[in-house]
């Protein structure tokens, strides 16, 4: 669904809502939709939850009907649960209102200074609850910026895929390495450098590009059989099919790091490409894709897990050694893998 059709399309909440998101087994939570007046509901939605998002209208002045909805639902939600994480999505900062970002850093200072007057009037100490804000827009990728920050909080294992990452980026030379969600397309981690936006938006699209194209021309091995009166049935959803087989042996993940080697002894024996994964999915284990930029720099896909993909920023002269990043983004499946194991059997 495309953001103009959103106008249109989606009706406000006006009930509680629940949203299973089970894509990947590193991405797996559920999202309760309800109104900002709703916060004296079910005690459970406040009591097991692990973060609280509160979306602001910054088109929408004055805020102060806004905020006291705000007051009440983070009251109710501290009595519940102390340990609770506060985001607030400040929304729509697009517009002829927010033409430059000094106009959208400052409907921020507002909003932050009036939940900071009408937290203190409640009662509620400045050190008894943790409050984030983000400046989003369903115009560009910054509502995906913010809610991948708030699922990275879920996830228990994030200092380990970070510490994978920043292996992988130095071993091989790398700019910058993301993990993606496929369906998504919330990035559930990356290495410990700085985020660029644009990056993060050339990933997303290169991304859909992979789906799209994968969609058209590739088919399921039961599609194959339809199709293909030889009998034989190849799987064939890679955007690029040189890709997968460009496997040499080299240099790995080495250094100092004992973790990332007991990750990877851990690691189920099977072969490394074999995923237990919809036969017909137009994304699978063979799933790769290289783009080379104008300026310079490759972007390369690589499938890692189950609807998640490894999205690698470099550049081109560091992207000769094609089959020895094979080989290290092999050793960081098999390390997901025995990070993905014991919740699986869970």
């Amino acid at each position: 669904m495309s953001p103009h059709e959103t106008l249109f399309r989606l009706e406000a909440t006006q009930a509680l809502e629940r949203a299973v998101v089970d894509h990947t087994p590193l991405c797996r939570f559920t999202v309760w939709d309800f109104p900002g007046d709703y916060y004296e509901g079910d005690d459970n939605v406040f009591g097991g939850a692990t973060s609280l998002i509160f979306v602001v209208d910054a088109q929408d002045e004055p805020y102060d009907h806004v905020m006291q909805s705000f007051t009440n639902a983070v009251t109710r939600a501290l009595e519940l649960n102390p340990s609770i994480v506060v985001e607030v999505f400040i929304n729509k900062v697009d517009g002829e209102l927010f033409l430059t970002d000094e106009f959208k850093f400052d409907c921020r200072t507002d909003i932050m200074g009036q939940v900071a007057t009408e937290l203190a009037d409640a009662g509620v100490s400045p050190d008894s609850v943790h409050i984030r804000y983000h400046l989003t827009s369903i115009y560009d990728h910054s509502i995906y910026e913010a809610l991948s920050r708030v699922v990275q909080r879920l996830i228990p294992q994030l200092p380990t895929l970070e510490n994978l990452l920043n292996v992988l980026v130095s071993q091989c030379s790398m700019e910058k390495a993301y993990l993606f969600d496929v369906v998504s397309k919330l990035f559930i981690c990356t290495d410990p450098g700085p985020v660029d936006m644009q990056s993060v938006e050339l990933c997303s699209d290169m991304i859909d590009v992979v789906l799209d194209v994968s969609g058209i021309y590739g088919l399921g091995p039961s599609q194959l059989e339809l199709s293909n009166t030889a009998g034989e049935a190849h799987s064939i959803s890679s955007v690029d099919p040189h890709t997968s087989g460009d496997r040499e042996n080299g240099d790995g993940i080495s250094g100092p790091d004992e973790l990332v080697g007991t990750l990877i002894s851990q690691a189920p024996a099977e072969d490394l490409e074999e995923e237990m994964v919809d036969p017909d999915s137009a994304y699978d284990s063979e799933s790769a894709s290289v783009i080379r930029l104008s300026n310079g720099m490759v972007l390369y896909l690589k499938e890692v897990d189950t609807m998640l993909a490894l999205v690698c920023i470099t550049r081109s002269e560091n992207f000769r050694k094609k089959s020895l990043i094979n080989y290290n983004i092999g050793c960081l499946k098999k390390a997901l893998r025995a990070l993905v194991q014991p919740m699986v059997e869970n």
